[in-house]
């Protein structure tokens, strides 16, 4: 059984009685009842609910919006944040050459409207995890998406192929496409030698060095913890990240949807992180910490521990330390994995086939040979 649950019919859904769909009903509740911008301020989405059986996924639904935040925006995933990516990676000398490829690339993506797409359990988040389904329910999930939205592109972010090697598998069998999107860095006790110990003792260190230690966030902590992720996010990195509102954050406390952890030096916050997990696999989709003091007070260094502390406490779930900072997590043993979005677009009009077709192509044999080679 599939059921499509829109904006209009949300009032009177009532979502199956289990912990999966009551995490993905109360999360996605806010999005709906009070628009998608109200939660993240630079997203701009039609947000909706997808019922599998008994399975809940979050579902989005989009036109064009070219300065939405990547999460629901390929044109601002391919063209905006690769701009900027040479400048946060260092390689401000490739900009002569690639910025007007760029610019040409996205003239024809707009032309071929890259945006007009359907994003499939999309959390909104950098990093989204997968719960179990077979390939009769993608089957199912598709060709319901075909014909409810003949005209948009079907999408499936935040795949890799170590820890979704099954879900590739299925989509790949039922014609989907792979485009890779970007490199993520997975965490295992196997991986983890000597030389990465040694950065992670001095991480260690610091904790005992001044006196940190960890509270669970509570509601009163919203304001701190979107500066701290404001800070870094949107500040250091891209505005093109999430930009997570109050509401958002007070959300998934109010509902212990994510692990929110507060790094406290006495009694003064000085940065947090948010553990995603769907109870197999888990990741930080957020971390933010304090601009004000020196970079030796090593907030980054404590609050990436998250991982390794789960790892020593005998965790059996897979840890994602999502992109990057890839030189610090591939010294603490994380490994470089290719992430990939699967595409379905046989039912489209035979143009947009075809750019889509091209498009993947210099991504996954131009772009992606360069972010390995450069280990971003």
């Amino acid at each position: 059984m599939i059921k499509l649950i829109t904006k209009e019919e949300f009032a009177q859904y009532v979502p199956p009685k289990n912990e999966q769909a009551l995490f993905v009903y109360k999360y996605i509740k806010p999005f709906i009842e009070f628009g998608s911008e109200k939660i993240i301020s630079n997203l701009k989405t039609e947000p909706m609910l997808l019922e599998v059986d008994d399975t809940l996924l979050p579902l989005t639904k989009n036109e064009a919006d070219y300065k939405n935040s990547y999460v629901c925006s390929l044109y601002t995933h391919y063209i905006t944040y690769a701009k900027e990516e040479l400048d946060i990676v260092g390689a401000k000398g490739l900009k002569i050459f690639i910025n007007p490829f760029l610019d040409i690339l996205g003239l024809i993506a707009k032309l071929f409207k890259i945006n007009k797409v359907v994003i499939v359990n999309n959390f909104a988040l950098s990093t989204n995890l997968y719960y179990p389904l077979n390939s009769k329910q993608y089957r199912i999930i598709l060709d319901t998406l075909k014909q409810k939205f003949p005209q948009h592109l079907i999408l499936f972010r935040s795949l890799n192929e170590d820890f979704n090697e099954d879900e590739i598998k299925i989509l790949s069998s039922l014609n989907c496409s792979k485009i890779a999107s970007r490199r993520v860095y997975l965490l295992k006790k196997e991986n983890i030698k000597t030389t990465h110990q040694k950065h992670i003792k001095k991480d260690k260190a610091l904790m005992k060095k001044y006196n940190y230690h960890f509270e669970k966030g509570s509601i009163e902590d919203t304001p701190a913890i979107k500066q701290f992720y404001d800070g870094l996010y949107l500040g250091k990195y891209s505005k093109q990240n999430p930009a997570f509102t109050e509401a958002f954050f007070k959300n998934v406390i109010e509902n212990s949807l994510f692990n929110i952890q507060i790094l406290k030096c006495k009694n003064d916050s000085k940065g947090f992180y948010g553990l995603f997990s769907n109870g197999m696999d888990v990741t930080a989709s957020m971390i933010g910490y304090s601009k004000k003091e020196d970079s030796s007070a090593g907030f980054y260094r404590v609050l990436s521990l998250w991982g390794v502390n789960l790892i020593e406490q005998g965790s059996s779930l897979k840890i994602n330390r999502s992109s990057g900072v890839s030189d610090s997590k591939r010294f603490r043993g994380a490994v470089g994995e290719t992430e990939y979005s699967m595409f379905f677009s046989k039912h489209l009009p035979l143009h947009r086939r075809i750019f889509f077709s091209i498009f993947s192509l210099l991504i996954n044999k131009i772009a992606l040979p360069i972010m390995i080679r450069r280990n971003y």
